[in-house]
């Protein structure tokens, strides 16, 4: 282990260090206004594709390919965002329909629904500490007119619950339960949670403006290995297309508009078009292509 002593370089510092490389920088200014918009070391992360060995760029990489791999997994992370936004709302909306419908309107108090006492009492805690901080427009009403706030009946409190809140939720659920709120998408309880940390997992990636394109996720789906239509694709699911597929199962399961669900498609082949190395790092199968996984129902 050593400190770290490396001083701070300035713009065209790290110009002259990309250049020093071997990578072809036609238009300097431009390329300054980029360094000066987006971090050097958020782009060190772009130039990795078109390096061999490391730090030595691949004879003929300009700037500019970099800076369009770069745009093209900005707009990846938009689309996959947009994409997971109406699973997430499907979710709440399941949520707090089958549990109310089947404990009332305040089922997340009943302790009896959750595996253990303990996590379903901590997980309350935390959502009452949520709830207060909330600044929802509705809460105010709700204060004025109801006792006993922050306790909500659950069709509010899903709507208060940050994603990672209701995963946790799901998680901490009986399998009875889990299944209530699973059973329109046609899959295993078990599957739907790994799927619901992965949807969390990915939504955190976008709000932070993380690599999207090639990550190996740290958090991996389950895959339906045993569904003949799953068999057909051999899936990588620690890569993004792998998670596009199981956003596309829900939406169809779910009737959701698939318009959403499209253009992470068509931005993947954009990305597939720079270099064919590309589809294997985002996990394309090779069987398949980048499109639409499942037939209509």
């Amino acid at each position: 282990m050593e400190d770290y002593n490396k001083a701070p370089f300035t713009y065209e510092q790290q110009l002259s260090l990309l250049k020093s490389r071997g990578l072809k920088i036609d238009n300097p200014d431009n390329a300054l206004i980029f360094l000066k918009q987006v971090n050097y070391y958020r782009i060190t992360a772009y130039c990795i594709p078109f390096q061999k060995p490391h730090d030595v760029f691949l004879a003929e990489t300009t700037f500019e390919a970099i800076v369009e791999l770069y745009r093209l997994d900005e707009e990846l992370r938009n689309a996959v965002f947009a994409m997971l936004s109406p699973i997430e709302i499907f979710v709440r909306t399941q949520t707090a329909y089958e549990l109310s419908h089947g404990w009332g309107s305040f089922a997340h108090y009943d302790l009896s629904i959750f595996q253990n006492e303990d996590n379903g009492k901590k997980w309350i805690v935390d959502l009452e500490e949520t709830t207060k901080d909330s600044k929802e427009p509705f809460l105010q009403h709700y204060l004025t007119k109801y006792n006993g706030f922050p306790r909500l009946p659950l069709w509010i409190a899903c709507e208060i619950m940050s994603m990672g809140n209701l995963s946790s939720f799901y998680s901490y659920l009986k399998p009875d339960v889990q299944r209530r709120i699973c059973e329109i998408v046609g899959v295993d309880h078990n599957v739907f949670k790994s799927w619901l940390y992965v949807i969390n997992f990915l939504r955190n990636i976008c709000a932070h403006h993380g690599r999207l394109w090639s990550r190996n996720l740290s958090i991996s789906p389950m895959i339906l290995d045993k569904n003949p239509q799953w068999q057909n694709i051999k899936f990588n699911n620690k890569k993004l297309f792998a998670s596009v597929a199981i956003a596309e199962w829900v939406y169809r399961k779910a009737g959701l508009q698939l318009r959403n669900v499209e253009p992470v498609y068509e931005i993947m082949r954009q990305i597939a078009a720079l270099n064919p190395r590309f589809t294997d790092w985002m996990g394309v199968p090779v069987n398949h292509g980048i499109g639409m996984c499942w037939e209509v129902e």
